[in-house]
């Protein structure tokens, strides 16, 4: 017989050697969630001891490299009728309680989509993270692990839908060391893509863990694949995620002195609205002195206010839309000869750059060439 579930949403985790992360995590749980369901893969560290503090569930679970066993064992313990997956290094943020209860009573949905940051100062991309208590819905894939597709059966087969909630999460993990985790990442999506080449964000994963571990070759020929893969969808299968194999592939052969033109070009074709493959191609013009080109490009996403900015698929470092444009604007104005305009851009780079003092010696340089050109 089926156990009653009780009112209310469940957070669900997985942990194992979460120390520096899990307090704050579960500070960001406690008073806003009916239950915390912590279960720990092997914790050698003082993750239980901290999670031990507060008043949560604490399961164990043997782990078996399999990130889908571990959450669906999570699932399998929660006892609401909702369900929240967050991980160790995320925080969970909701800034109208009643509106988000409102959500949950809404007897239409099977799930919800909140706005996720992936890294600090980054913008936000929609993301399925709440989803109803139902034994239907559970997670496939043994490393970067889905759930939408029991989703959406079950909005299929119960005529409910997927809705948006004004929630959010922040992720902060990687901003800390990674390499710790290249032994186990590696192997795992080595052989999850043996079996789904299709997984286009996994060959970028994986070329991310080559990077990391200082294999550039294998790097590229794992975003490689990535862009075989993506030329193998249709465009309705297409998203704009599935950009980021072209951007580092890209980045990687221009570092390398690799031709990158075609590729570029057929980045922007399958996704021209891909903000950082745009400012790329501003670069890239600037470093062909084709000035005009670059200054209309910079200054398009000059005019995008970062703070506010919201793309559904995908996120962006919110520096493109400040520094980092302000100083491609600067550099392409230098270049043109106009040095009193490239000084007020080098300058306006300079109000939110770690690298200030720097951008300011430019500005004091540009100035100064415009007032001997004047």
């Amino acid at each position: 017989m089926r156990t009653v579930l009780l009112p209310g949403i469940s957070a669900a985790l997985i942990v194992r050697d979460e120390a520096g992360f899990i307090e704050d995590c579960l500070l960001s749980l406690v008073g806003v969630v009916d239950e915390i369901v912590l279960v720990d893969t092997g914790s050698r560290d003082d993750t239980l001891t901290i999670a031990g503090k507060y008043q949560i569930r604490i399961e164990h679970f043997s782990w078996c490299n399999d990130f889908s066993a571990a959450r669906n064992y999570a699932l399998s313990c929660a006892r609401h009728e909702w369900i929240l997956y967050i991980d160790a290094d995320e925080r969970f943020y909701v800034p109208d309680e009643t509106a988000f209860r409102a959500a949950l009573a809404d007897r239409k949905k099977a799930a919800w989509k909140l706005r996720l940051h992936p890294r600090l100062n980054w913008t936000a991309y929609s993301e399925l993270r709440i989803f109803r208590n139902d034994a239907r819905i559970r997670f496939e894939g043994e490393i970067h692990e889905r759930v939408h597709p029991s989703v959406n059966a079950v909005c299929a087969a119960d005529g409910v839908s997927i809705g948006v909630c004004n929630v959010a999460i922040q992720h902060v993990g990687y901003e800390a060391d990674q390499t710790y985790k290249l032994a186990r990442n590696i192997p795992l999506l080595q052989a999850y893509l043996a079996r789904e080449p299709s997984r286009v964000y996994c060959w970028w994963h994986l070329g991310e863990q080559f990077r990391l571990a200082g294999n550039e070759d294998a790097a590229r020929a794992a975003w490689q694949s990535g862009v075989a893969a993506v030329r193998a969808q249709s465009v309705a299968q297409t998203e704009t995620s599935d950009s980021m194999v072209f951007s580092a592939l890209i980045i990687s052969r221009h570092q390398a002195g690799l031709p990158i033109d075609e590729l570029l070009d057929q980045a922007l074709q399958l996704f021209p609205s891909q903000l950082t493959l745009q400012w790329m191609a501003g670069k890239y013009a600037l470093e062909r002195n084709e000035t005009d080109t670059a200054r209309d490009i910079f200054s398009r996403l000059a005019a995008i206010k970062g703070d506010i900015f919201f793309d559904e698929q995908i996120a962006y470092d919110r520096a493109l839309f400040t520094h980092t444009v302000q100083e491609s604007l600067a550099l392409t104005e230098f270049r043109a000869g106009h040095f009193a305009l490239a000084a007020w851009h080098y300058r306006q780079a300079a109000n939110t750059s770690p690298d200030a003092n720097a951008l300011q010696i430019k500005a004091s340089l540009a100035a100064a060439k415009a007032l001997r050109t004047a």
